[in-house]
């Protein structure tokens, strides 16, 4: 008989499962949920949970008696616990440290994402509405010839602080034209796309410049079209100092983890498993995809045997006629 999970076991499965969490005892008995330095909030045991929120955030959910006041600070605002003794309980609890989470990881990005990839930010991920197992994500790269955009997403809004202080936009590059039903109007920054592309996202969208071949900009990022996913589907290859990070779009994107192609009825599947061949051969230490699954890690650590290996994986499905 499979074990019953205690509340606090089905709370620490959840949260630890989000990129960047850890968990683990505190100094006063407590066991605390972290992201890098902040904590989202604790545990103590299966009883109570405990957490902090901008008081705006705090008024809101215990007018919705989702929270009460804490027990050391009796009459405060800001500081919040929640009595767990029912499964919906062990729910809202999870959805009260997904709260504080998007929050951090809006204003600081992840913390694993900063220690692995330097000068790489994160926006917040959104789901992908046609399918929301997936979670996407946009890229600020920190660059001293000027930071680039790459990918899109509806949100960026809330992360123009984040993005300001960190010098802006100078470019945004798209992977390929269906990313352009998620662009964020508050983007200013002229927006460059494949000349196969131009078309279709010029009609939501100002573009300021189109491409159709292989070539560098400035001495650290390389434009590459890969089309076969769309025909202007194209790859960018951004040489940090510290690593060489692939953005492939939905080209190659993770699926629990795993790296798997996304054939359409649309797609060119001679071209896309020539794309993928050109992928295979190029020098790349980790892949960051447009799409990953939601709550798992959206980039992978990889090597050039790993890659290979991998690419091999896909091509073998796509040229048996599979769509992963």
């Amino acid at each position: 008989m499979a074990k019953t999970q205690t509340a606090s076991e089905r709370i620490t499965e959840e949260v630890t499962s989000w990129p960047g969490v850890e968990a683990g005892p505190g100094r006063r008995g407590e066991f605390a949920f972290t992201l890098g330095r902040r904590e989202l909030g604790h545990l103590h045991g299966d009883r109570a949970f405990h957490g902090a929120f901008p008081k705006e955030v705090w008024h809101e959910l215990f007018d919705q008696g989702r929270i009460d006041y804490h027990p050391v600070f009796p009459g405060k605002a800001g500081y919040a616990a929640r009595a767990i003794d029912t499964a919906a309980d062990v729910e809202d609890v999870i959805a009260l440290l997904r709260l504080n989470y998007d929050r951090a990881v809006v204003r600081h990005g992840l913390p694993e994402l900063a220690d692995a990839i330097p000068r790489l930010y994160a926006t917040a991920p959104e789901p992908l509405p046609f399918a929301p197992s997936l979670h996407i994500w946009s890229f600020l790269l920190q660059r001293a010839h000027g930071n680039l955009l790459v990918y899109s997403t509806k949100g960026l809004a809330s992360d123009a602080a984040a993005i300001e202080e960190r010098g802006g936009i100078a470019r945004h590059y798209l992977n390929h034209r269906h990313e352009a039903l998620f662009a964020s109007e508050w983007v200013e920054a002229p927006l460059f796309v494949h000349e196969a592309e131009r078309r279709s996202v010029s009609e939501s969208h100002d573009v300021g410049g189109t491409f159709s071949t292989r070539h560098p900009v400035d001495d650290d990022f390389e434009v590459v079209p890969t089309p076969g996913h769309t025909s202007g589907a194209t790859a960018y290859l951004w040489d940090s100092g510290e690593h060489r990070v692939l953005f492939t779009g939905d080209t190659i994107y993770l699926s629990d983890g795993e790296w798997v192609a996304a054939v359409l009825e649309s797609s060119d599947r001679a071209r896309y498993i020539e794309s993928l061949e050109l992928i295979r051969g190029l020098d790349f230490d980790v892949l960051v995809p447009w799409a990953a699954t939601a709550g798992q890690p959206f980039f992978a650590m990889t090597d050039r045997a790993d890659a290979r290996w991998r690419i091999d994986a896909i091509l073998e499905r796509v040229r048996a006629g599979g769509d992963r």
